[in-house]
């Protein structure tokens, strides 16, 4: 039995997910950046990934924090599009939650931290750092 080309072509091309809607998931952000200025606790690395999920594009952020002998994770969180059109995470921790606003900067990325200290006879703490792709 055959079957014609052109209809097996078309449902081909229907159940793929196209170039274009790969790089429609893929927000300007996405990628690794590095601090190679990072003093200790200060942000070291950010990891930012993006994928649709049912028609609407996510985006999650990881952060490492510069310390000895490795860097600290902070692990996995949902990060969101601000209306100023930068980018936010909160990763909550036991002592503090931080918070990462992303601002673009062509080729480069500023990272501006705040820690927010869950006890609050602690001051908020605040750095921020110019970050390249590595």
């Amino acid at each position: 039995m055959r079957v014609p080309a052109l209809p097996l072509l078309g449902l081909l091309l229907l159940t793929t997910p196209s170039l274009a809607d790969e790089e429609f998931c893929r927000i300007p952000e996405a990628g690794s950046w590095v601090n190679p200025a990072a003093q200790t606790r200060q942000i070291r690395r950010i990891e930012i990934t993006s994928a649709c999920i049912d028609g609407q594009v996510t985006a999650q952020m990881r952060a490492f924090t510069h310390c000895a002998p490795r860097d600290c994770k902070w692990g996995w969180t949902e990060a969101f599009r601000q209306a100023d059109g930068r980018l936010f995470a909160r990763f909550e921790g036991f002592f503090s939650a931080r918070e990462i606003i992303i601002v673009r900067m062509g080729e480069r990325i500023e990272a501006l931290v705040t820690i927010d200290p869950h006890d609050p006879k602690e001051p908020n703490a605040f750095h921020s750092a110019i970050m390249i792709r590595e």
